[in-house]
């Protein structure tokens, strides 16, 4: 970590806020440690006494959203709050199109409940409830870190989440945290999407206007006025790093899926932050439109809410579940933080979210963590009572106001629950995309884990196991086996036998001894000089949607030998004797036999135009082809020796030929092939890929306006041809030289391994 960066645990209180609600108090409350001892006969943690001011903001929901007329909503709130002798304002209208009304007088409980009342009364109103104040639900962590992932890997009270790395870390996956907003952090660096500021009060944003494009966290800390007196809990930057912080860095920690990408959606500030900008963020979250504000460009599959407050589940905050739902968005919420019912907490309370219970690395529910049926699962949350190292190690920052350092701190809670719950669905539409939320859900509670140390009162339900949630293993992954002789020259092929449940998508790679061979991915591998002694196994890997990604390896070959040269014009030593030697194993080469029975190459004799019909031919596997009685060309008769392969070029479109004077076209069977005629079989060999050519030729002798520079200049973009290295270190292509046959073996040996089955 460089100077910057700081490593401690928080020594501040989070906000365990209480905001009233109308009717009854509400109290929302972050999880995260305290540095306080707990007093000796604590064992919940609750809200504190004090409350914040009475609500004077209010949802009303009209019963046609879309038809009802601005002067008819005025209707149903001005003249209630005039009998109160106050005056109401529109603040907004919701992403639901509800309007957001606060009046300009501090109302009494009972002046509300009057209020509410009496708007309620107006037919066009279907409902209307308090804008309350919610909060995260974190607890303030003690002095003393130790460096420490539990949370992620220890066998008794961790998640299980390394193992599942090998299938997915998340990538193309975008959360939405849903909190204080994000600081500057390295450990997020690459991982953050441009996010928003839904907070509608500037005076609670603190970064003096409303609604914004800008979701950095400005900080918490209250000084006691209205909510209790406490520090910055940068309590988003906390959730963020436990979602998706960089792995493999060399710094800091990993997040559960390290490669999703967050959204960071800010809606809390001084003393919480207000439902109706919390339920019109997980509108905007999941992709959906708020007036005047831009629709989210990268709408989040995965929302967490680490927050809550004591009510039961609004109008507002289950029409806006609902329709994240609605797009396929699966959302997380943490149970909250009172050792309590989480049926009185909300959002927890509400229909279609996943609401998740704490646990310390013992493994039992967190003495803090709300419980109930309402609960859906359990995740690391941590338990500080049994020391520091209990907490959940994640990214923070150092300013006790506003933001300074980067740092990590322990925290504890429902809200560093939730992450890890967050992060598996992340991980768990990675690598099956389709799934619907209420899949994700049943995914998740079928493949927890039974808690490992029993079932104390309120124990929960079972614990998050990341791995079994976002795979399963194959029915059927075999050992593969290879065919084909261990001889230089030769192709092997590897046979994977059946994997199940069908389809299954397999990859190989091929290893000389224990060491994998760049480049030899395919099923076929062709043994070469470098393999002479050594022996060759293959790996096959299956991966399958919803699947652990499953790898097999084969029993070696026995050591690869090198073959009696084929040719006696070739010896072992020749420049090219392994390509020769595989033209002649795959049957692309027969040479000439000689007077005495022995077959020669003529490896630098140049490659005639009817060889390279030939050549190509049985390179292309000797397709089944007849070919037509009247030649495509008038110099090749049916009777010419390469007849057939010579007709099979022209209807493939590989060698058109020459146009004659007369309209009729020439192939030139006994032409030898320049080197530039070359490339432009092999290019059409090839089907013609599409290909743009570089502004700056590969070779200093071939310019733009060569009649084949594309064709050239594709051989050497795929490694076929490198060309000579002149005096100058420049390469040279010499395009009108003829080709020989040795160096055709070459070519059409690489070709066959970048482009071969």
């Amino acid at each position: 970590m460089g100077e910057s960066t700081f490593f401690s645990v928080r020594q501040r209180f989070a906000a365990i806020a209480v905001a009233a609600l109308v009717g009854s108090s509400v109290s929302a409350v972050p999880a995260f440690a305290t540095s306080e001892a707990l007093p000796e006969s604590s064992t919940e943690v609750r809200g504190s006494e004090s409350t914040g001011p009475v609500t004077d903001r209010f949802i009303i929901s009209y019963r046609h959203m879309a038809g009802i007329s601005s002067t008819d909503r005025a209707e149903a709130y001005e003249s209630a709050a005039e009998e109160l002798g106050a005056d109401a304002t529109v603040l907004f209208e919701t992403g639901t199109g509800a309007s957001v009304v606060t009046v300009d007088k501090e109302l009494t409980e009972v002046e509300s409940q009057a209020l509410m009342a009496s708007i309620a009364e107006n037919p066009a109103v279907e409902n209307i409830e308090p804008d309350i104040l919610l909060t995260p639900a974190f607890l303030p962590p003690n002095d003393e870190y130790y460096e420490s992932q539990w949370n992620l890997f220890d066998p008794v009270g961790g998640a299980n989440v390394p193992s599942v790395w090998d299938t997915t870390r998340g990538k193309g996956q975008v959360v939405a945290v849903i909190d204080s907003g994000i600081t500057n952090h390295s450990d997020l660096a690459g991982r953050i999407l441009p996010g928003y500021d839904l907070m509608s009060d500037p005076d609670m944003a603190r970064d003096g206007d409303g609604r914004d494009p800008g979701p950095r966290d400005e900080g918490d800390w209250s000084d006691g006025s209205a909510c209790p007196a406490r520090g910055s809990s940068w309590h988003g930057t906390h959730v963020a790093g436990t979602v998706a912080a960089t792995a493999n860095n060399g710094q800091g920690i990993s997040g559960v899926a390290p490669e999703a990408k967050i959204v960071p959606v800010r809606v809390l500030g001084d003393c919480g932050g207000y439902l109706s900008d919390i339920s019109d963020a997980i509108i905007w979250a999941a992709g959906g439109e708020l007036p005047g504000i831009p629709v989210n460009a990268n709408p989040a599959g995965v929302l967490n809410l680490s927050l809550g407050g004591v009510s039961t589940c609004s109008y507002a905050m289950q029409s806006a579940v609902d329709f994240a739902n609605s797009r396929n968005s699966v959302v997380v919420v943490s149970a909250g933080n009172d050792g309590g019912p989480a049926a009185n907490m909300v959002p927890a309370n509400c229909q279609g979210v996943i609401a998740v219970g704490a646990t310390g690395p013992d493994g039992q529910r967190a003495y803090y963590s709300n419980h109930g049926p309402e609960v859906d699962i359990m995740a690391p949350g941590g338990n500080m009572s049994l020391g520091d190292e209990a907490g959940i190690l994640s990214t923070l920052n150092f300013g006790q106001t506003s933001p300074t350092l980067e740092s990590y701190a322990f925290y504890q809670g429902t809200s560093m629950a939730a992450p890890h719950v967050a992060g598996a669905a992340a991980l768990m539409l990675a690598v099956s995309p389709g799934m619907t939320p209420a899949q994700v859900e049943a995914r998740l509670t079928e493949t927890a884990r039974e808690l490992p140390n029993g079932c104390e009162p309120y124990c929960g339900p079972r614990l998050l196991d990341v791995t079994a949630a976002a795979t399963d293993p194959l029915e059927a992954a075999p050992i593969p086996s290879i065919k084909g002789t261990a001889t230089v020259g030769s192709t092997l092929t590897a046979t994977p036998g059946t994997w199940a449940p069908a389809p299954v998508n397999l990859s190989y790679q091929w290893l000389r001894g224990t060491t994998p061979i760049k480049g030899a991915t395919k099923s076929t591998y062709i043994l070469t000089g470098a393999d002479a002694g050594a022996t060759i196994s293959v790996e096959v890997t299956g991966t399958k949607p919803g699947y652990a990604t499953t790898t097999k390896r084969s029993n070696p070959t026995s050591k690869v030998a090198k073959p009696k040269p084929p040719f006696t014009d070739v010896p072992a030593n020749a420049q090219f004797f392994d390509e020769i030697s595989w033209m002649a194993s795959r049957g692309i080469s027969t040479g000439w036999k000689e007077a005495n029975g022995t077959r020669t190459y003529r490896p630098l004799q140049p490659v005639n135009r009817d060889a390279m019909a030939a050549f190509m031919y049985r390179l292309a596997g000797s397709p089944n082809y007849t070919p037509p009685k009247k030649s495509p060309f008038s110099d090749v008769t049916p009777s010419t020796q390469f007849y057939k392969e010579i007709a099979w070029l022209a209807s493939e479109g590989i060698s058109t030929g020459w146009v004659q004077a007369n309209g009729s076209r020439t192939y030139r069977p006994l032409q030898p092939v320049n080197r530039d005629a070359m490339a432009a079989f092999m290019y059409r060999f090839a089907d013609s890929p599409s290909y743009t050519a570089p502004g700056k030729s590969p070779f200093t002798d071939v310019a733009r306006n060569n009649q084949f520079y594309k064709e050239i200049a594709w051989l050497a973009s795929t490694g076929i041809s490198t060309g000579w290295k002149e005096a100058n270190g420049k390469a040279a292509f010499r395009p009108v030289t003829p080709i020989k046959r040795d160096a055709m073996a070459a070519f059409m040996y690489r070709f066959d391994a970048r482009f071969g089955n």
